[in-house]
C-alpha cells in the first residue's frame, strides 16, 4: 500500500516587532496603528507579542477615550498647554496656595529609567493634563529644578514617588531646597543664588520652598499601596463606564504616545515593563482627585 504524501508549501516566519526591521514599515505608520488599535492586536502586529486581554490592567475602550485625536501625536519627551501655563503664571502666590485646581505627580528615575513630571488641571472634570516631560540621565540638580518649575507654575499640590532609600534621599534634598523664579534653579534653604561666589541679588523671600511636595511609598516588597494607586487611575479612567456610553472617565490628555504605549501594555506584574509614565499620571491622579472617587479597596468601576 502506498502512502500519500502532501508537499506543503514554504512559509517564511519572523519573530519579533516591527521596529525590529530596518526595511519595515515607517515609524510614522507604527505609531498611527499603536494609536487607533486595540492593545491585544497591536501587542499581536506590532510587537510580535501574545497578551491575554486578562492580564491588561487598563482595557482598550479606557484608554482610547482618554486621549484626545484633535491634534498630531506627541513623539517627544514634552508638551504644555501653553494658554493654562500662562494663566497658571499670571495667578497670586496666595491663590495658587489655596487652590488645588492643578495636581502635579512626579515618578523620579532610580538607575537607567526616566524622571517623568505630569500636571494635571482639576478645576473641572474632565480633568487634564495639561503639563509633561520626560527626563533622563540628568543630574539630580536638574531634576529638582524641574520639580520646582512645575511648582513655581502650577502651586503646591505636588505627589513625588518616594519609595525606599532613593525616595528618602529625594524627599530630604527637595525639603533642603527653594526654586528661584528669577534665576531657573534651586537654592539650598539658609543660602542665595551666586555665581563664582557673587550673589545674583535676588530675594530669599520669593524662593518657592520645595519642602511642600509630599511622598507616596509604592509599599515595599508588598506592592499594596501600588497597586492601591493603579487602580485608582483605573477608576478615574473608566467612571461612568457603560456600553452604551461614549463619553465616559474623568481624564483626558493629547496623544502622547509614549504614555499610550506604557498605559496599552501595563500589567499587573510590571517588573520588566517601562511604568514611568503611568506612575507620574497616577500621582498627579491620586494627588488631585483621590477624594472624589470610592476608596479603590473596593474594586474598579470597571470590573475585576
Amino acid at each position: 500500500m502506498s502512502t500519500l504524501r502532501v508537499h506543503r508549501p514554504s512559509y517564511y516566519v519572523q519573530t519579533g516587532g516591527m521596529h525590529e526591521n530596518p526595511y519595515g514599515v515607517p515609524r510614522e505608520e507604527i505609531v498611527r496603528f499603536i494609536l487607533n488599535n486595540p492593545a491585544e492586536i497591536v501587542a499581536q502586529v506590532v510587537f510580535g507579542k501574545y497578551v491575554e486581554a486578562s492580564g491588561l490592567v487598563f482595557q482598550s475602550e479606557i484608554v482610547q477615550r482618554m486621549f484626545e485625536r484633535t491634534r498630531q501625536p506627541i513623539n517627544g519627551n514634552f508638551w504644555v498647554d501653553g494658554e493654562t501655563r500662562d494663566r497658571a503664571k499670571g495667578l497670586s502666590r496666595v491663590w495658587q496656595e489655596m487652590s488645588s485646581s492643578f495636581s502635579i505627580g512626579v515618578d523620579v528615575a532610580r538607575q537607567t529609567d526616566y524622571t517623568v513630571i505630569t500636571v494635571l488641571d482639576t478645576f473641572t472634570l474632565p480633568a487634564r493634563v495639561v503639563y509633561w516631560k520626560r527626563l533622563n540621565r540628568v543630574p539630580w540638580e536638574t531634576i529638582y529644578t524641574e520639580i520646582g518649575r512645575a511648582v513655581s507654575i502650577f502651586g503646591p499640590n505636588a505627589l513625588v514617588d518616594s519609595t525606599g532609600m532613593g525616595g528618602d534621599v529625594v524627599m530630604d534634598a527637595l525639603e533642603s531646597r527653594g526654586y528661584c523664579r528669577q534665576h531657573d534653579r534651586t537654592v539650598m534653604v539658609g543660602s542665595v543664588c551666586q555665581d563664582d561666589g557673587k550673589a545674583l541679588g535676588c530675594n530669599p523671600e520669593d524662593y518657592v520652598p520645595l519642602a511642600c511636595v509630599d511622598g507616596y511609598e509604592f509599599g515595599g516588597g508588598t506592592g499594596e499601596r501600588k497597586r492601591r494607586l493603579i487602580e485608582h487611575l483605573r477608576n478615574v479612567l473608566a467612571v461612568g463606564y457603560r456600553a452604551e456610553n461614549p463619553d465616559f472617565g474623568w481624564l483626558r490628555c493629547p496623544a502622547i504616545v509614549q504614555l499610550e504605549e506604557e498605559l496599552t501594555f501595563y500589567a499587573w506584574d510590571d517588573k520588566k515593563l517601562m511604568t514611568d509614565c503611568v506612575m507620574s499620571l497616577a500621582l498627579a491622579a491620586w494627588a488631585g482627585m483621590e477624594e472624589i472617587l470610592p476608596d479603590p479597596a473596593f474594586g474598579s468601576v470597571y470590573g475585576e
